[in-house]
């Protein structure tokens, strides 16, 4: 019975202890209202690895943090992939955010991760700032220094004779091969005659595609970072699939800048724009590029204008319709033909 109220007593002692340890450093100093802190998961890396960059913040309940976004000071690696976890309650009450950035570099050097600052507040006048130190990063390659040797490569295995084996295999083989060929030209013979080809489905104009697509990616769940980052390659890609099957401009295989320059030429062939549909395809192709490469948040307003951005000017740029051709398919393949009157296309 002594033993039991023993472990009674114990057990509070030490949940209170293990709330004091939270609340503590490792010396027994009380830790200040807000901490910053951040770190990478490797300081050496070669080209082409991932690195992961987490930045934390743990704070009182009461105390609010004013943090910049770090992802726009990030130079030198490209964000792949970006997040932010749920908020974690310590046993001592005290908050832990995180945010973490996969980072990649394309080229060997040295890098630094920047200087985090904030600033904090809470009730009472508590109020203070925050800073992390700078990171270095070295990105070395993945191939051997000057003179040295390459282990992982071997020399040519010498040849080997094949003995003869049984002579009806091999007749065997090259029976079943003539079969095979006779039925194969026998069944593109009777193919070629129209004896099982079944009707090709109508091609779905490019402007039907678009819209199915920007409808369908409207459902997004834009309080989530990463799906968030994902609409926006995933519009982007809608549009340009657009420009390639509406005006023939490999828009899927060039960057911004390139696409920028064919608008710029003075009577481009590939694509032809009036200045207003110019102007907004730049508005486009810019902003969608600040939220894939140079890590920006859009808030909702610019989420919904870089909607309607795009369906306006696919809206814009549809090719009329003939009164004979519902579907449009006609009207898209003349379309993306030259205009020998000069008219836009």
């Amino acid at each position: 019975m002594r033993s039991c109220s023993l472990a009674v007593l114990v057990l509070p002692l030490a949940l209170a202890c293990g709330a004091a340890d939270d609340r503590t450093d490792v010396a027994g100093t009380p830790k200040p209202p807000a901490e910053l802190r951040s770190a990478v998961d490797r300081t050496t890396a070669t080209t082409g690895d991932l690195i992961t960059y987490e930045v934390e913040v743990e704070r009182e309940p009461d105390v609010s943090v004013d943090l910049a976004d770090p992802g726009t000071g990030i130079a030198g690696f490209r964000i792949v992939d970006l997040g932010q976890d749920s908020p974690e309650t310590l046993a001592s009450g005290r908050i832990v955010e995180r945010r973490w950035f996969r980072l990649r570099a394309d080229l060997v050097g040295s890098y630094v991760l920047p200087a985090l600052s904030a600033t904090y507040g809470g009730a009472g006048g508590v109020a203070g700032d925050l800073a992390t130190p700078e990171i270095p990063v070295e990105v070395e390659s993945v191939l051997p220094a000057d003179g040295a040797e390459v282990t992982d490569i071997r020399d040519i295995k010498p040849l080997r004779r094949v003995e003869p084996g049984r002579p009806w295999l091999l007749w065997l083989g090259i029976a079943s091969a003539v079969l095979a060929l006779a039925a194969a030209a026998w069944w593109w013979r009777r193919r070629r005659k129209g004896g099982d080809a079944s009707p090709a489905a109508p091609r779905v104009p490019p402007y039907e595609l678009a819209i199915q697509e920007l409808e369908r990616l409207r459902r997004t769940d834009f309080s989530n970072l990463r799906e968030l980052r994902r609409y926006y390659f995933a519009v982007s890609a809608v549009l340009r699939a657009y420009i390639e099957g509406r005006f023939g401009l490999n828009a899927t295989d060039l960057t911004t800048e390139e696409i920028l320059g064919r608008l710029a030429e003075p009577a481009p062939i590939a694509i032809r724009l009036d200045p207003v549909q110019a102007r907004r395809l730049e508005r486009f192709l810019l902003a969608t590029d600040q939220v894939k490469f140079a890590a920006h948040l859009p808030g909702p307003e610019e989420i919904d204008r870089t909607y309607e951005q795009a369906l306006g000017f696919v809206q814009a740029t549809r090719p009329p319709v003939d009164d004979g051709e519902e579907d449009g398919t006609g009207a898209e393949e003349r379309a993306a033909a030259p205009d020998h009157r000069g008219k836009a296309a």
